[in-house]
């Protein structure tokens, strides 16, 4: 099977047994699920992980769209800009739904990127001001391992 549920991970190339079920994930003690994913280049197969993994959750349909869309943004950002894979890890429960999008490279230092559209015209530079308009909440952390921006969103 193409799945790999082994500590949580999962791929985003399931079987079609397993695209009917949302993915499981882990569970800690205090009912927080969480789901690991690579970022590999599959952005559907990650999106789609994503829509199932928050299917339980009471977000209606926008604000659901929003928060895939800026975790689809934040994984093709690694992609485009860290040159190296990265991983995502959902967090769900405990009032929130968390996803920290992580890569190896840590180019990305400045806590206040996209606080301010980009300037009329350009054709780059949307990508974190949009996570910043379709999240609660948006943080860029650093540290020696890499870069990581944590979106959260509440149910509503």
């Amino acid at each position: 099977m193409a799945e790999a549920a082994r500590e949580g991970v999962w791929t985003a190339q399931e079987s079609p047994e397993a695209a009917q079920a949302p993915p499981e994930g882990e569970t800690a003690a205090d009912g927080v699920r969480t789901l690991s994913l690579p970022i590999a280049g599959d952005l559907a197969g990650i999106r789609r992980l994503a829509r199932r993994f928050l299917e339980p959750e009471a977000l209606d349909e926008m604000r659901e769209k929003n928060f895939i869309l800026a975790v689809s943004e934040a994984a093709n950002n690694v992609l485009d800009h860290a040159g190296t894979g990265g991983t995502i890890i959902l967090r769900r429960g405990a009032g929130r739904i968390v996803a920290e999008i992580s890569d190896r490279a840590g180019l990305l230092t400045d806590t206040e990127a996209g606080m301010v559209p980009p300037p009329v015209g350009s054709r780059r530079g949307y990508g974190l001001w949009l996570m910043r308009q379709m999240c609660d909440g948006v943080e860029i952390l650093h540290d020696p391992a890499g870069s990581t921006i944590r979106l959260t969103i509440l149910p509503a």
